[in-house]
C-alpha cells in the first residue's frame, strides 16, 4: 500500500465533526484546579446511591426536579458545576441531604 493509498483509506473514516477533547481537558484540568469537581463527583455519587436505595429511575428524578432526564444524566457524571438551586432541587427530590454545612 502507498502512502497515497494509507491516507485515503483513513480519509474516509475521519469524522465530518471536529475533535473537542482538548478543550473538554482543559476544562477538566481548570476544573480541577478551581476544586469543584471534585465535590461535583461526590455529589454525583450520593444522587447515584440514592437513586438505588429509593429505586428511582433519571426519568423519576427528573419529574421531581422539573427538567429533563438528560440533565440528570450530567448530573451523575460528576462534571457539572451545580448551583445551590440545583442542590436544593437534587435534596428535595430525593429527600436527602445533600451538603453538610454549619454557620458561625
Amino acid at each position: 500500500m502507498t502512502q497515497q493509498e494509507a491516507i485515503d483509506r483513513l480519509s474516509r473514516y475521519q469524522s465530518s465533526t471536529p475533535s473537542v477533547w482538548r478543550e473538554e481537558e482543559e476544562r477538566r484540568r481548570s476544573a480541577k484546579a478551581k476544586g469543584w469537581l471534585q465535590y461535583s463527583r461526590r455529589i454525583a455519587i450520593k444522587i447515584a446511591l440514592e437513586m438505588k436505595r429509593q429505586n428511582l429511575s433519571r426519568q423519576d428524578v427528573a419529574q421531581r426536579m422539573v427538567c429533563s432526564p438528560q440533565y440528570v444524566s450530567r448530573l451523575l457524571k460528576g462534571e457539572e458545576n451545580l448551583s445551590l438551586e440545583t442542590i436544593c432541587k437534587l435534596e428535595d427530590a430525593l429527600n436527602v441531604p445533600i451538603l453538610q454545612y454549619e454557620f458561625a
